[in-house]
Formats: C-alpha cells, structure tokens, sequence
C-alpha cells in the first residue's frame, strides 16, 4: 500500500490523484486540491488544521501536524485525563507516524483500564420475547402489533460487559483497526483488545452524538481511555463517520484539540469546574445586541458566582504579536457583551511576549498571549499556570470602565469600540 505524506498547512505540489482520492481529500480531510498550472492531471495540496490519515484507492492519505507527533499525542491525553497525563509520558515518544503513536497510546491506556477486566454494568435492554422478563411495555406491543399476542416487547435491566464505556473503547479500537498501523506490537495490542471486547456490541457513534459518562469511583479507572475514545469519536470528520466516502479513517482537528487543551488545562491551573469554567452549549447565554439576536460563542469564560469574571478566545494558528484585527474584534465584542474591562486572546504560536491593547474612548483592554505547543508537557503547563496567574491579576484589577460605557446598550457600545478601534 502507498502512502502519500502531506503536512499541515504545507502545499504540496504536482501531485497525482484518483478521482477518489482527490474527493477524500477535500471532504473528509478539508484539504484544499487546486488543479497545478499549466497541467490536467496533477493537483497543487493545502492541508488545513485537520491531520491524520484515511485510505483510498490502495493508499493511505496521511496529513502529519506541524508540531511534533508527542505533542499532539500530549494534547490528547491531557484532554482525556488531565490528572493521568504524566502516567503515560513513555508512549509519548517519537512514532513514525500520527496514526501509529495514538494507537500506541490508545492502547496503552485501555490496556491499563483492563487490567482487573472489562467493566460490567446493569444498563436497559428493549426486547421481543416470547416470554415475559422485567415488564411488558405495552405502548411499543400495541404499536408493533396490536392483537398478536408473542412476541411481546418487554424492558428489562442487563447486568454484563456491555456498557456504554466498553462501547466506546470499542469503537475507538476498531476505528483505528481499519488502518495500517506501523508497529508489530501496537497491531498485537489491537487485536488483544478486540478479543477482551468481543461481548461488547459494536457501535458507530456520530462525532456529535458521542455520550458523556457518569463517572464514580465504581468506573474512576475506566477514565483516561475512556476519555481519549470520546475524543477521538468527536473530533474525527463527519464525511468519514457518515460513510458519504468510502474509507477507514482517522482524523484531528488541531483547532478544536487546542481550544479543548487550553480549557482543560486553565481549568486545572485556576482552579475551576467545568461549571464555572464551561464549553460550547454549557455557556450561560450571551448576546451582543439588546434584542438577543447576535449570539456570542466564546472558548474561554469563568463564572464562579454565576457571573462572569473573565472572558477569552483561542486561535489556533500563528501570530507575530500583535494579534490579527479580526479575531481583536471578536474578542472586543465579547468584552462587550459581558461589560469586563479585560479580555485575553491565545495563539497556539508567536513571540513569548504579550500584548495589551487599550480600546480608545472605551477602556477596555485586550490581551494577547502565545503558546509554544513545541515546548515539552512540563513547559507547556507553565505557560498555561503563568496565563492563569495573569487572568486572576485582571479579574482582580480594578475596573476601568466609564459609568456611561456601562449604561451604554450593548449594540451602540460595539458599533462605538470598532469606530474607535486603535492599539
């Protein structure tokens, strides 16, 4: 089988493809495939933010990340397990390969969830019988048949390995099963995994429907590998996991693992829950406009009491110090909206120094920070303890906002800020 290597936001020129391959490419990878000048069948190859690798036409379509492998596979277990990172440091080498170093750590955290077994669990079963176990639901009886009296549809609980945790490290296994994966050892480890799962039933999850779970001190060592599987479910391509191309696959989406890893670790270095430090649907409502119609999304907010005492975005891309004028304005929008006179901005690359912007004729101030993701995992934490250290330093700095600014309606107030945007 070949293998064509691409690299995150690298163009790659001349380079011949199938039609499927080509198709794969825009879809499932979001790569961006232009026709090469002056040539009808060879494409100029811009991979985007998302990395990892799918197989079409007998060859592998591998897009490696722009950091090294062991950061990304850091990246991942820390949003798995943040506590539990530091325990798989040795699979966090150098793999040949993106695919290769998560199966590796795939499997090294299932095996260690394993080790007492697979968990077993009560969970509900809806079934046909031609005897009565548990109850008789009725509703579905009259539904399905009504007048017949066998088979009758009963609900019952099932006490076995079937649970939604082994579920999912099932279906992250047989995820990453369907690729090539360099390393006798880690494919041996793959096919021990499946056979320890083999009562389990196999289910395809979609990227956004993947389940939470409840943990408690009954399932606490199922977490880590638990964790990573929902991770790996949620973040590869919807193309892929809807079948529209046929094709195994597994893909990143660096932005989203960045915004993921950054929350995750201020989590920690603040402290704060997950309700007070909340992502996506999980943050209170928040809107731009007096009329509620210019919904706000931020990555980054904390609200200890219920209010909200800092406010901040991720960018995953590269900075030269400054900040971009148009993720500033975004930021100065949610600044706005939440009436705090500071709001941080966090590139995933530049200059080790920050930035402080002071918004004229508003007093608002906007901070940029850089991460260096090609720093160890030691260094990396720093960064994100000093970054907490300076959000906690601008929510306790007396506020700078002007009385009339304050009173100001929330539309008027932005149209003003970006009038009179000035660094």
């Amino acid at each position: 089988m070949k293998t064509l290597r691409l690299r995150e936001w690298n163009t790659t020129y001349g380079v011949t493809l199938t039609a499927g391959q080509r198709d794969a490419l825009r879809g499932p990878l979001r790569v961006t495939v232009q026709p090469t000048s002056g040539s009808s069948d060879t494409y100029d190859v811009t991979p985007g933010n998302t990395v990892g690798a799918i197989v079409v036409d007998n060859t592998v379509l591998l897009i490696e990340p722009k950091i090294p492998i062991s950061r990304v596979l850091f990246l991942l277990g820390y949003v798995a397990d943040p506590s539990a990172w530091r325990d798989h440091q040795a699979v966090l080498g150098d793999a040949p390969d993106l695919v290769a170093g998560v199966a590796a750590l795939h499997t090294s955290l299932c095996e260690r969830a394993l080790r007492r077994g697979p968990l077993a669990g009560y969970h509900n079963v809806e079934a046909e019988l031609y005897t009565v176990r548990g109850k008789v639901d009725l509703a579905q009886q009259l539904r399905r048949r009504p007048g017949v009296d066998l088979p009758l549809a009963v609900q019952f609980e099932e006490h076995d390995e079937d649970t939604l945790e082994n579920r999912l490290l099932l279906a992250a296994t047989r995820l990453l099963c369907r690729l090539p994966i360099r390393g006798a050892a880690t494919r041996r480890a793959m096919h021990r995994l499946t056979d320890t799962l083999q009562l389990v039933t196999p289910t395809d999850f979609r990227p956004n429907a993947v389940p939470e779970v409840n943990w408690t001190r009954l399932n606490g060592h199922y977490k880590a590998a638990v964790e990573l599987s929902r991770l790996l479910l949620r973040l590869r391509a919807v193309d892929v996991a809807a079948g529209t191309t046929e094709t195994a696959g597994l893909t990143i989406d660096m932005a989203a693992l960045f915004e993921m890893f950054v929350r995750s670790a201020l989590r920690d270095a603040l402290p704060a829950t997950p309700a007070q430090f909340p992502a996506g649907s999980k943050v209170p409502s928040l809107a731009l406009d007096a009329g509620s119609r210019i919904r706000l999304e931020p990555d980054l907010s904390h609200w200890p009491d219920g209010t909200c005492t800092f406010i901040g975005d991720v960018k995953y891309k590269r900075d030269s110090g400054a900040g971009h004028n148009s993720d500033l304005y975004q930021l100065l929008a949610y600044a706005t909206a939440v009436r705090l006179p500071n709001a941080t901005l966090v590139y995933a690359s530049g200059p080790p120094e920050a930035n402080t912007h002071r918004i004229v004729g508003a007093g608002v101030l906007l901070h940029v920070r850089h991460l260096d993701l090609s720093l160890p995992p030691a260094d990396q934490l720093v960064q994100i303890g000093e970054l907490a250290s300076a959000i906690r330093g601008d929510v306790n700095a007396p506020a700078c906002l002007s009385h009339h600014a304050r009173a100001t309606s929330g539309n008027d107030l932005a149209e003003g800020h970006l009038r009179n945007y000035a660094e």
